[in-house]
């Protein structure tokens, strides 16, 4: 006999919030019987491991076809796929798998739905931590010791090795940056200037060494996991949140996050969506809408793409009805962009320098028989494949079930900003971590119930959780950093 999640009241009615921080006794979910087999997960992992190879196979066809068999376009360079590879397997290795086992054992335990939520939220955090930790000390040469160190800031490929020139005065970085782009690494030319004045701003607090700083960032990108449950659970109700968790902590992109400022732009990307959506629940306060805009306007530094992510608070007023909040977000957002605007960066044009050197970058086509394919096409299946292996087999049960989530306004951020990056070619070089920001939001509808309920939230009994897809995802990333190496020798 299988367990459902479902929640012991039921949710009110209306777009608000839901009383879900006091569900159940004491804010705990109840476990009931469920007879129901999921009987969907050998198929979701079929198609997810055709749609793997197909993508893989096409570009692969492409590379054949247009370079014969050589080294792909600088445009590819750094892909999980195209990596160096290091098989080899030591006692180090097996902290990952241990670490999803416990995970995996937890969940099919229902401890997820016996925590209160704010325990529930920390051991989440934990637990992400811990798996993004596990990873990278698996991958690591150097072992555990090295595994968070960010040796890659003085990288020829690496993010952010023009950082000295902000250490005395970040202003000259500020009004130099998109004149000298041409100069920098792909890793800083392709973002805002936001990760060097990150970087400098810990420098300044006294975090300067390579294993600190990689602590530091790897602790805040773990901060995705409760910010997104978080959201989730007061847009979809509190089953889907908690349900979440699990799926969220094991997820295969979390072998980018470690010591990686795209990690922390994820993190900054989904507090400015949290506030957004938490603050247009009715009763709040407008500082919550304040918030978010200026939040917003500060992650929109870290990421060309992130503007795209806006979409969620938006559609989020929209369905909610509170069209003020969009005024108070949107003048906020832009105090951020106007003060650096005021120091010498000028955002807009930071954009069109960057696709123009992406640009350049790709100025490489692929030749098919008679005709010529644009880097934009070529990229494509890629780009795909990077998705689908990032999100793991989860992403098949969420594309099956989006038109049953009540969070859907968070694809509307996440899925044209993923595009975004593939027609621009700006995240070209590091897919696989420029993308980290909307990964966590395309498997929100994986935890949608079937067949959806005729009002707000999830209420109605939610089924068995997808451990079978859940526990692939994890091992997805335990043979990736098995063969692949990550970290060091590519882009941070």
């Amino acid at each position: 006999m299988k367990v459902a999640d479902v929640p012991i009241a039921a949710a009110p009615s209306g777009n608000g919030p839901t009383d879900s921080g006091r569900s159940g006794i004491h804010g705990r979910m109840a476990r009931l019987p469920f007879t129901g087999a999921d009987s969907a997960q050998p198929a979701e992992i079929a198609m997810w491991i055709a749609a793997v190879v197909a993508c893989l196979g096409l570009a692969v066809l492409v590379r054949a076809a247009g370079r014969g068999w050589e080294p792909l376009p600088t445009t590819f360079a750094g892909l999980p796929f195209t990596a160096n590879r290091r098989p080899g397997v030591s006692p180090v290795s097996l902290l990952a798998p241990a670490v999803a086992a416990v995970v995996l054992i937890a969940a099919w335990r229902g401890v997820h739905t016996r925590l209160r939520w704010v325990p529930l939220l920390v051991t989440g955090y934990g637990a992400a931590l811990g798996w993004i930790v596990a990873l990278a000390a698996g991958n690591a040469r150097s072992g555990p010791a090295g595994a968070l160190a960010v040796s890659t800031f003085t990288a020829s490929d690496g993010h952010l090795p023009e950082l000295g020139a902000a250490e005395t005065d970040p202003t000259a970085l500020l009004r130099t940056f998109t004149e000298h782009a041409g100069t920098y690494s792909y890793g800083t030319r392709a973002h805002p200037p936001g990760p060097a004045l990150l970087v400098w701003t810990l420098a300044r607090l006294g975090i300067t060494t390579p294993t600190a700083l990689g602590i530091v960032l790897t602790a805040l990108s773990a901060a995705t996991v409760p910010l997104v449950a978080i959201a989730v659970r007061s847009l979809c109700h509190e089953t889907a949140a908690r349900r979440l968790v699990p799926v969220l902590v094991l997820a295969p992109w979390a072998l980018w996050m470690a010591a990686s400022v795209d990690g922390v732009t994820a993190a900054v990307g989904a507090a400015f969506v949290t506030l957004g959506v938490v603050g247009s629940e009715p009763g709040r306060r407008l500082w919550w809408a304040a918030a978010c805009g200026l939040l917003f306007g500060v992650a929109t530094l870290f990421s060309y793409a992130m503007p795209w992510l806006g979409a969620v608070v938006a559609a989020t007023y929209f369905i909610r009805r509170r069209p003020l909040l969009n005024v108070i977000t949107g003048g906020c957002f832009l105090v951020p962009l106007s003060l650096m605007s005021l120091w010498g960066f000028s955002w807009p044009d930071g954009l069109a320098v960057a696709r123009e050197q992406a640009a350049q970058a790709a100025m490489q086509v692929t030749r098919v028989g008679a005709a010529t394919l644009p880097g934009s096409v070529t990229r494509l299946p890629v780009g795909l494949a990077v998705v689908l292996v990032a999100c793991g087999p989860m992403i098949v049960r969420a594309a099956r079930r989006v038109r049953l989530t009540p969070g859907w306004p968070f694809l509307v951020g996440a899925v044209p900003a993923i595009l975004f990056g593939m027609v621009t070619g700006l995240a070209a070089a590091t897919l696989e971590r420029s993308w980290l920001p909307f990964y966590c939001w395309l498997v929100v509808p994986a935890l949608a119930p079937n067949p959806r309920p005729d009002g707000p939230g999830d209420i109605v009994r939610a089924g068995a959780l997808p451990l079978g897809l859940a526990g692939l995802g994890a091992l997805t990333a335990i043979v990736a950093q098995t063969v692949v190496e990550i970290g060091p020798s590519g882009p941070l």
